[in-house]
């Protein structure tokens, strides 16, 4: 059914009258005629009557007049939503990142933005960082968050750095290097260094390969525990020294264990957002716009924020 017709049928109801309608419309009177004419027909009822007075609603008409109201409430309302999902203010946005505490120094942002925007639904979703980085081609996420050596490896993925996440050692208590302040890859030449296993964190197996390579070190790697919290359990009861990053170290106190940076050169993981390019969702458009307000405006402390 023509929109159009509907608005014109409404109008004429409002005002009683085909020359006011038309006025009211800024079209021509004849083609109010018209449009309501071919509007009787479609509904096979008469809508109006004339009388001396001037037009009056036929009980078909008075019927019609009420849903016709409710018609053209429901496509204005589906407009709006439509501008509003142009616009980057209404929709659907699925995040995904391979850590939460990769996410904690943008989570005031998150929450700002969900305040800003009630009207876009926001999801959050774990992966590893293979499953992420498929997962930003296949479009089931439209931001991921995480490493760049992990997530970028498209031509078609984008890239939008955060900050720098240095690499910790947690020493326990006792060791030999536990009063140290900072710890070079030299110093735990000889030391068995704990990781999670390739199969568990691969990305972070394989960086800590090439920084030992680049720096000419091949430490002992005991790579057999499938999460952080067991890696750092494995340190603290002597069975290594566990290689970790600084955001999540910073989320747990462990009494006996001290944490030192490691400051060889490379000894960081470059934290940001990733998202393919070729995407159409005006939501990832908005965000990234609003993030990098953001930052500018609260830069994360130490962490080297790109402009």
């Amino acid at each position: 059914m023509d929109i159009h017709k509907l608005n014109v049928f409404v109008t004429a109801a409002q005002y009683m009258s085909f020359t006011e309608a038309a006025r009211h419309l800024h079209i021509a009177q004849p083609s109010v005629s018209h449009d309501i004419a071919e509007l009787e027909k479609e509904l096979g009822a008469k809508l109006f009557v004339r009388t001396k007075a001037g037009i009056v609603l036929t009980p078909q008409g008075a019927v019609f007049v009420t849903e016709a109201h409710k018609m053209l409430s429901i496509v204005q309302g589906a407009r709006q939503k439509i501008e509003k999902m142009a616009a980057g203010e209404a929709g659907e946005l699925r995040m995904g990142f391979v850590s939460e505490q990769m996410a904690e120094p943008i989570t005031p942002f998150l929450k700002d933005f969900r305040a800003r925007h009630p009207s876009v639904s926001l999801h959050f979703n774990a992966y590893n960082s293979i499953a992420l980085s498929r997962r930003i081609q296949s479009n089931e996420v439209g931001l991921a968050l995480g490493r760049k050596d992990a997530l970028v490896r498209h031509v078609d993925t984008d890239w939008m750095h955060l900050y720098r996440d240095p690499f910790c050692l947690a020493v326990p208590e006792k060791h030999p290097l536990a009063g140290e302040k900072e710890i070079r890859l030299e110093q735990i030449a000889s030391e068995t260094i704990l990781l999670m296993s390739s199969e568990s964190n691969p990305g972070f197996f394989e960086i800590v390969q090439k920084l030992c390579l680049m720096h000419g070190v091949t430490p002992l790697l005991n790579a057999t525990s499938n999460d952080r919290m067991s890696t750092i359990m494995m340190a603290r009861i002597g069975m290594g020294i566990a290689l970790l990053t600084k955001q999540f170290l910073a989320s747990y106190h462990f009494p006996d264990i001290r944490i030192l940076p490691l400051v060889d050169e490379g000894a960081f993981h470059d934290v940001g957002v990733a998202w393919d390019k070729r995407g159409t969702n005006p939501i990832v458009t908005r965000f990234l716009d609003e993030l990098r307000a953001y930052l500018k405006a609260h830069p994360i402390a130490g962490r080297h924020i790109a402009s």
